[in-house]
């Protein structure tokens, strides 16, 4: 059975604001999440997490989370609240 994925626009499956751009990029509050590949040492599912600045040319890196809910959170933490760094 073929997977049907929502079109651009849309939100992705029943999760609202999150929109399904291709098999492994969504978007979600102006961050894009991309699905990294498994490999040998890395079993599970990792999401990271970018956003391009406001004059387009870099791509900011906001870090790796394991689920694409964890990466959600991340983003809305990001959002709502004053980053903190931990260094």
């Amino acid at each position: 059975m073929k997977k049907r994925y929502s079109q651009h626009g849309s939100h992705a499956g029943s999760i609202p604001g999150l929109v399904h751009v291709s098999k492994n990029v969504y978007v979600y509050s102006g961050f894009t999440i991309r699905k990294s590949p498994r490999n040998a040492f890395n079993r599970s599912n990792s999401y990271l997490i970018n956003k391009r600045d406001d004059n387009g040319g870099i791509d900011n890196y906001y870090g790796r989370d394991f689920a694409l809910a964890e990466a959600m959170q991340t983003i809305d933490r990001i959002r709502n609240g004053p980053f903190i760094s931990t260094r």
